[in-house]
């Protein structure tokens, strides 16, 4: 016998089956066209894509309003971050300093050193003990009424302030390295020196 042959007493019983009437013949068909159509797929499928749209776009909202919240005390710094820049908030180390004013701070090594301006130089004092680091004498400035507005730092430098010699406003960066003091209508560095050593 071969696999593909009807035993005859089926193939009889099957002859002896009613044939269904043309209505109903034609709902099955209906009925398992509508379970394939592309139509009720495509329909599907759009439900789930708007939902996974929904869902990244609450993501992303979080993550945004996450990021650009920020503290209302500039004294945090999240843990295992370095600090880059501090802000100005006056000093702790200005009793001695008589005749000077504040250019701004910079973080070195894991401390904070402080820049001090006269008329003839540059003192950097470290914050936590008002120990003098060193005195850096200001170069000779030409006058000069362009500031630094819109100075772009380098990676790793840090904004100190600034400040006026001779009525010349000069901009202090502290690089990994060294003090660079920028002036001049395309902010060159006029002079550079390196970072007084720690206590």
């Amino acid at each position: 016998m071969n696999d593909d042959e009807l035993d005859p007493e089926v193939l009889a019983a099957l002859r002896d089956v009613v044939p269904a009437s043309d209505a109903l013949r034609d709902q099955h068909i209906a009925s398992a066209l509508a379970e394939i159509s592309p139509v009720e797929a495509r329909s599907r499928f759009t439900r789930l894509s708007a939902a996974a749209a929904v869902v990244v776009l609450l993501v992303g909202a979080t993550a945004i309003i996450r990021l650009s919240a920020t503290s209302t005390d500039s004294n945090v710094t999240p843990r295992n971050v370095a600090i880059t820049t501090i802000p100005v908030k006056g000093s702790v180390c200005d009793a001695s300093l008589t005749g000077y004013i504040i250019v701004g701070t910079y973080s070195s090594a894991g401390s904070v050193q402080e820049v001090w301006s006269s008329a003839q130089n540059l003192v950097v004092v470290d914050q936590t003990s008002c120990a003098q680091l060193g005195t850096i004498t200001h170069p000779a400035i030409v006058a000069s009424n362009n500031g630094c507005a819109g100075f772009s730092l380098g990676a790793g430098n840090q904004a100190v302030g600034t400040y006026s010699v001779a009525g010349t406003e000069l901009t202090l960066v502290a690089t990994p390295t060294e003090l660079q003091i920028h002036g001049g209508s395309s902010c060159e560095v006029i002079a550079s020196y390196p970072l007084p050593v720690g206590p």
